[in-house]
């Protein structure tokens, strides 16, 4: 069986979920095509380690920007790319993007097998009853899907896709990968050079509006107010983006300027010293379908604060228990004041059983999990046109 899949450009994740799934289907004899859109984007601007991938990597716009693509350019490369490799299964992220509608598209016509991979939950953002019923008729082009935890799998049962065809797994890191930087740079010599002195809470996203920086920024100044400065810790924000201006006139307003740091956009190996430095990692967001940056957290051992928006909350910082860190409401800049207390006040060694919490709950949540979920969903999906082929010969007889 040739399996396809196309992301609209490799980032460090995207290639550990591709080699652990690689890796998984030669044990059965099979093979993958991951093709990318594009070279490279600009609202990730990520950089790729030059491996030997033990998949066959296709771009189909080597030289460009994924911003600068048209539609029809990544409907028409999409096609002409499937064409060319006919493979038996398609995995298609997400029902929106041109390349994907291609994708589920040539799979009908061909009669192949279509695996939606999505992280969408109905919490992601207001939802209105014409685009639902769209993407209602667009889910019956696939035979099942794999998703990223429980809320994305409601969704999809809400949209009409049967519950018995969705797995989980999606959303993984090289979770290896991270563990291994961070206790690198607990032992180096070198490893705080840069950092801030004082202890820091650190978050990573991009600075956009549904990223909620300007309240995180005033949670974060009452905190300092209600701590002092002898027992505050700092914030960390890493990332860039086009609230950047924005968040830097709200920390100036804080009064607290000098507990902020901004390292800017950072490459896995660069964030993986701040993430081994951290006292615990903060998720503030009001729309965040999974949140990877909370599993490369976790990874590192980091106690988790995380918005109940976000869709990795009920996998990774279950409500109910404190063991890995805490949900809070990111509308709410008082309880999100409280929980940055709450976490301070608890001792080092609480702290860290928590970060080992979140450790153990993400390993399950790598790539391996993300490659067996994939099978699983090609299983299904098989299992799914067999039993509908077997109903279409009984009509006709």
């Amino acid at each position: 069986m040739i399996l396809a899949i196309c992301f609209t450009n490799f980032g460090p994740y995207h290639l550990a979920r591709l080699r652990a799934l690689a890796s998984r289907l030669r044990e059965r004899g099979d093979c993958l095509i991951a093709y990318e859109v594009a070279g490279s984007e600009r609202t990730y601007p990520w950089q790729r380690p030059q491996q030997a991938a033990p998949f066959d990597w296709i771009t189909l716009f080597p030289d460009r920007v994924l911003e600068t693509l048209t539609p029809a350019d990544c409907v028409a490369a999409i096609v002409r790319a499937l064409d060319h490799d006919q493979p038996d299964a398609v995995g298609i992220v997400g029902y929106a993007r041109p390349e994907s509608m291609a994708a589920a598209q040539w799979v009908r016509r061909n009669r192949q097998t279509a695996v939606l991979m999505s992280e969408s939950q109905a919490v992601d953002r207001p939802r209105t009853w014409w685009k639902e019923l769209i993407k209602r008729r667009r889910l019956r082009l696939f035979d099942a899907a794999l998703v990223g935890g429980p809320h994305h799998r409601d969704y999809l049962i809400e949209l009409g896709m049967p519950a018995d065809r969705i797995t989980l797994g999606y959303n993984a890191v090289d979770n290896a990968f991270y563990r291994n930087q961070a206790d690198f740079w607990r032992d180096h010599p070198e490893g705080r050079r840069g950092l801030p002195a004082a202890r820091f809470f650190l978050t990573v996203c991009r600075f956009a509006p549904e990223k909620n920086l300007v309240r995180l920024v005033e949670a974060f100044a009452r905190y300092r107010d209600q701590a002092g400065p002898d027992h505050s810790w700092d914030l960390v924000l890493c990332g860039d983006g086009p609230q950047a201006a924005l968040i830097d006139a709200a920390i100036k307003r804080s009064g607290y300027a000098e507990a902020f740091h901004r390292p800017g956009f950072l490459q896995a190996d660069a964030l993986s010293r701040w993430y081994a430095h951290a006292g615990a990692f903060v998720l503030p967001s009001l729309s965040e379908p999974w949140g990877l940056v909370v599993n490369e957290a976790a990874s590192t051992g980091l106690p988790l604060l995380v918005s109940n928006r976000a869709g990795c909350a009920p996998t990774l910082v279950p409500e109910l228990e404190a063991t890995s860190g805490a949900q809070f409401d990111p509308l709410d800049i008082e309880e999100m004041c409280q929980k940055l207390t709450w976490l301070t006040l608890l001792t080092e060694d609480e702290r860290r059983s928590m970060g080992g919490r979140a450790a153990e709950m993400v390993s399950l949540w790598g790539p391996d999990r993300f490659a067996q979920g994939t099978l699983k969903a090609l299983d299904l999906a098989t299992r799914s046109q067999r039993t509908s082929w077997s109903l279409a010969l009984e009509r006709v007889r």
